[in-house]
This record gives structure tokens, C-alpha cells and sequence, in this order.
């Protein structure tokens, strides 16, 4: 898909929602490890098509690809207990990871632009205990009016949030990287910008549509506001 101007009528949104991983940290790289340190001891064969899987469903949370991975890739005869210890290593190295990465100050630029704290949401497929402790050791918890994450999906954080300020889903703009952002987006009816340069996601063109705008770096991005 060429270069897609980033349309003229988005310039004002009444709410904001951003992804984490690929929009805000370029933590892509590290979520990556932290499946390879969750599944170390498990073939290599499926451990391997997990991350495949993963790097073209950014958006969806670890809950959901563990949960596959024990119960249709590698069955587990006790797949919670294998699920959750797979959930503590993945943490463990993930809140690892991010403490060597600095936040892009694009993003930030981006999100104080756009209302911060009265009017900019994170909404991550990461664990949101987890991602608001990441937050937190980066002093970034007041520069949004909320980070929220898994367990729960983009859909009913994105929902709530348009439901408790009176909003209709024109009113608000997604910015993210993944499959999981644009689907979220689509379900909703809230227009969404696809921020390319961190992307893992390879075949995004076979899914974005007309009506959706992309942005090959964060330059764009902010030469558009």
C-alpha cells in the first residue's frame, strides 16, 4: 500500500487512544524475548509458530496465545498450571525489558497534543497490572488519563470509555501498530491511524481498508498535527 496522507478530518478528536508496544516504547523486540524465555523449555518447532503467530497479532494479549499454546499447540495435562507459569516468566522478562528502553518522545509530543491527561488513553494487549508498574518506573502515569490492558480486551476498555464520556465512536482516534488495534477499531467504528515504523505486523496492507490512515514514522504523524 503506498504512503496514505493521514486525512484532514481527524484533527481534533474529544479522546485519543494509544498502543503501547510500537507507539509509545518500541518494545516489539522485547515482547518477542519474553515468549522465548516463557516457553524455553518447549520445542522449538511450536514455540517458533507462536511468535510467528504473535508478531502478526499485535494488540492480542499474552492470556490468549499462552491459552492456545497449551491447549492446541502443545496440550498440556495440566494446561492452568503451565499457562500461569508461562504468564510469570513472560512477566518477569517483559518488566525486565522495559526498564532498558526509553519511552519515544514522539509519542509523548503526540499525546500531551492530543489532551493528555483529560483526553489520552493507553490501551494495550499487555498485562495492565503489569503495564501500569512499567508506566510508573518511567514517570509517564500523568501524562494519560488512563493505561489500561489485559486481561481485558481493546474492545470493552475502548467502549467503556466512549460510554462514561457520552461519546460516539467518530468522536475518537486510535493510533496503533497491530492487527488487534485495527480490529478493535473496525468493531467500534473508531477511525484509526497505522503507524508503520515499529510494526512487526508484515501483511497489515491485506487488512487495512480506504477509510483507515497510515503513517510510515512518527514524523508524519506529527508534521500532520
Amino acid at each position: 500500500m503506498p504512503k496514505v496522507s493521514l486525512p484532514s478530518g481527524l484533527h481534533h478528536p474529544r479522546v485519543t487512544f494509544m498502543d503501547c508496544d510500537g507507539i509509545i516504547f518500541d518494545a516489539n523486540g522485547v515482547k518477542v524475548a519474553a515468549f522465548e524465555k516463557a516457553l524455553a523449555d518447549e520445542p522449538a518447532g511450536p514455540r517458533a509458530e507462536l511468535i510467528a503467530h504473535h508478531k502478526q497479532t499485535g494488540g492480542i494479549s499474552r492470556y490468549e496465545k499462552l491459552r492456545r499454546f497449551y491447549t492446541e499447540m502443545v496440550p498440556s495435562d495440566e494446561p492452568e498450571s503451565a499457562i500461569a507459569g508461562a504468564l510469570e516468566r513472560f512477566s518477569q522478562a517483559s518488566v525486565a525489558g522495559y526498564r532498558s528502553l526509553e519511552p519515544r518522545p514522539e509519542a509523548l509530543r503526540f499525546a500531551e497534543a492530543m489532551g493528555g491527561t483529560e483526553a489520552v488513553y493507553v490501551v494495550s494487549g499487555s498485562d495492565g497490572e503489569e503495564l501500569r508498574q512499567v508506566f510508573a518506573e518511567h514517570d509517564l502515569l500523568g501524562c494519560f488519563a488512563d493505561v489500561l490492558g489485559s486481561p481485558t480486551k481493546k474492545v470493552p476498555h475502548m467502549r467503556r470509555v466512549l460510554e462514561e464520556r457520552g461519546l460516539a465512536p467518530g468522536d475518537a482516534l486510535m493510533i496503533g501498530d497491530g492487527r488487534g488495534d485495527l480490529e478493535a477499531c473496525h468493531a467500534l467504528g473508531v477511525p484509526f491511524i497505522f503507524l508503520r515504523e515499529m510494526s512487526e505486523w508484515t501483511d497489515a496492507d491485506a487488512h487495512l481498508t480506504p477509510g483507515d490512515a497510515v503513517a510510515p514514522d512518527w514524523a508524519t504523524v506529527l508534521d500532520w498535527l
